[in-house]
């Protein structure tokens, strides 16, 4: 790599933003953890199924953590000394992230969308539901193929990247759409149930606000900051001297 390359590179926007990522998703990955100990403990007499469900996401979590740790390790490991390599060819264990990550949300919506069946009786919403998620699906899946199959990571941005963008936009409504439903469900609930039960409804119409929200809050901060990254001028210089030094 030249040494313009070597001097534009900078660690702080790149390997250094996704290793905090990578810390606060182990961070949640222990939470989920203990929810799940929590969940089987006290809810012996749910469902087989549901129990199913849980233990399906929470090896899905941590197979998805060990895909983004390898990948920090060869980030910060294997390919130490040699910044050019973020912009090549991304590691197999990110690409496979990628779809772990796409089927616990797949997952978790599927869930939230019976539980809207379950208190509304209405097909309507959990179908549109279905279909948006299929839609991101779709759009997941075809993102894991593409990276697999590109030679860099530039060239992903330079021809894919608004492929990126749907797939957020997807699932930011996708969040508010599920979050909004069952608010004004849990809402109507609440007027017909007893006085010890409304505060348990306004507890569970509050959880549902707080996580709905932040994962919308999340995807809209990728959604504002993307269009940033592809245009970052630092990640187009290491990328030409990358196709330099191959030249």
């Amino acid at each position: 790599m030249d040494s313009a390359a070597a001097v534009s590179f900078d660690a702080n926007g790149t390997i250094g933003a996704y290793q905090i990522g990578v810390l606060i998703s182990c961070v949640l990955l222990g939470v989920t953890t203990t929810q799940a100990y929590i969940y089987y403990s006290r809810f012996p007499q749910d469902l087989a199924i549901l129990k199913a469900l849980v233990a399906f996401v929470l090896v899905c979590e941590v197979a998805h953590a060990i895909c983004i740790v390898h990948a920090l390790y060869q980030f910060t490991i294997l390919d130490f000394g040699h910044p050019q390599r973020v912009f090549s060819r991304l590691p197999i264990s990110l690409d496979t992230a990628i779809f772990f990550s796409t089927i616990i949300e797949q997952s978790v919506l599927g869930f939230f969308s019976f539980r809207i069946y379950t208190l509304s009786r209405k097909l309507c919403v959990p179908l549109l539901i279905v279909l948006v998620a299929f839609v991101h699906l779709l759009g997941s899946m075809a993102t894991f193929i593409i990276t697999l199959r590109l030679p860099s990571l530039q060239s992903y941005t330079a021809h894919w990247g608004w492929l990126s963008l749907a797939n957020w936009c997807a699932s930011v409504v996708n969040d508010v759409l599920t979050t909004a439903v069952l608010v004004v469900l849990l809402y109507n609930q609440r007027k017909s149930a007893q006085r010890k039960t409304v505060a348990l409804v306004d507890k569970i119409i509050v959880w549902t606000i707080e996580t709905g929200m932040l994962t919308s809050a999340s995807t809209v901060f990728m959604i504002i900051f993307l269009p940033q990254y592809l245009t970052m001028k630092e990640r187009d210089d290491l990328a030409r001297g990358v196709c330099r030094l191959r030249t």
